[in-house]
């Protein structure tokens, strides 16, 4: 704060001489240079010898001053202390010109603040096809939060979050304190995210069309030389590629399944997970084998995926254990913890084979398409659960979903 602010502050009631009188008589008494320009909190302790000293009007604006500047004290140490790049900004017919930043503004943008200082903030950070008004523009909007492209001292431009406040002076004065946050690699991980998605876009229509359509042909060629060829050896021949035929349709479908619906789920609703695990039961064949569902829990989920999660377990119990197993489902209340498991009585999974059953394409079955648990492992990480495969009390394969 520089002196003549002080003494203009006493000077609106006791007139310019004697305010200049008893701030020079202050600075005195604590030992301060008559012509020194003062920090806010010289200016307060000022105030403070000023108010002990008089009494009346002085004494009162001087308790005012003081508490003001002690506020803007906290203020200032707060600005300084966050740690997104901050700046300060008065206005010149709306275009900010910056009265002070902060050490991280000074770190992001690469200008020390007697750069910055005094500066239109324009001429800082704005990019060069910038109109002279758009920089300005962003403090009036009405939105809190604006996204923003701005341009480092080294000519580095970046993507920020723009959040300011304008706020009046008692004096008429208008100051705006604004802050950005850099999302520079968010946005560049949502632009890659965003080029993934349509490639599999068009991965997905290439299996849906390109690839099924003569899939399809073929498996229907194949089906019609069969009911017309007698030769046994020919039709064992034409047995053995109807049922690659067959094998790829389920390639397909379990890529499709992954492609389409990767590590994402809809909205979770509670959902009754005996009812679930019923359900999906219905939809797989099942042979011989039989279910037992031993839980009354219930689970925040997408009901689709968690379906679709029971009856690719099912499927992989059914080809392993065989069509005339037992599969069991049930909550993980009995010790203390959240989550449910799925577990059958075949032969289990060897340890060593355990973290490798999620793998893309890994099965021990000659007929499996290795998809089924990927696709399981992906609906559980995508609603935050864990899973691992233990040995189940008949000595089966057990799935647990813990959270």
């Amino acid at each position: 704060m520089d002196k003549s602010e002080l003494v203009s502050k006493f000077a609106e009631t006791v007139g310019v001489e004697k305010a200049t009188a008893i701030v020079d008589e202050a600075m005195a008494d604590i030992g301060i240079a008559a012509e020194t320009t003062l920090s806010d909190a010289d200016a307060r302790d000022v105030c403070e010898v000023i108010q002990h000293n008089s009494e009346g009007y002085i004494e009162l604006v001087a308790s005012e001053l003081r508490v003001q500047l002690a506020a803007q004290e906290r203020f200032d140490a707060l600005l300084e202390n966050i740690p997104n790049p901050a700046v300060v900004v008065a206005f010149d017919q709306r275009d900010p010109r910056v009265t002070s930043v902060n050490e991280a503004f000074e770190a992001a943008f690469g200008y020390d603040r007697s750069e910055a200082v005094d500066r239109p903030l324009r001429s800082l950070v704005a990019p060069p096809d910038y109109e002279p008004g758009d920089v300005a523009a962003d403090w009036f909007r009405d939105s809190g939060e604006t996204e923003v492209t701005r341009v480092t001292a080294a000519g580095e431009a970046r993507t920020y979050l723009f959040r300011s406040v304008i706020v009046s002076r008692d004096a008429g004065d208008v100051e705006g304190y604004g802050i950005y946050t850099d999302i520079t690699d968010r946005k560049r991980r949502e632009q890659q995210l965003e080029h993934q998605n349509e490639r599999l876009d068009e991965f997905v229509s290439i299996v849906s069309h390109d690839l099924r359509n003569p899939l399809s042909v073929a498996s229907g060629r194949t089906e019609l030389l069969l009911d017309a060829v007698e030769d046994d050896a020919v039709r064992e021949g034409l047995e053995a590629v109807s049922e690659a035929h067959e094998r790829m349709e389920r390639l397909l479908d379990d890529l499709l399944a992954l492609a389409r619906q990767g590590r994402v789920v809809g909205e979770p609703t509670t959902v009754d997970l005996a009812t679930v695990a019923t359900d999906a039961w219905q939809q797989v064949e099942t042979a011989d084998a039989t279910l037992t569902v031993e839980t009354e829990a219930t689970v925040e989920a997408d009901p689709d995926r968690l379906q679709q999660l029971f009856e690719n377990l099912y499927r992989n119990s059914i080809e392993h254990a065989g069509t005339d197993c037992e599969v069991v489902v049930t909550d993980a209340a009995s010790s203390g913890q959240n989550g449910f498991s799925v577990a059958d009585d075949g032969p289990g999974i060897p340890a060593a084979d355990r973290e490798r059953v999620f793998e893309h394409g890994y099965s021990t079955d000659s007929d499996g398409t290795g998809f089924g648990l990927s696709i399981v492992q992906s609906i559980a990480e995508a609603h935050g659960w864990s899973v691992a495969v233990t040995e189940s009390e008949a000595g089966g394969a057990k799935f647990d979903f813990r959270w």
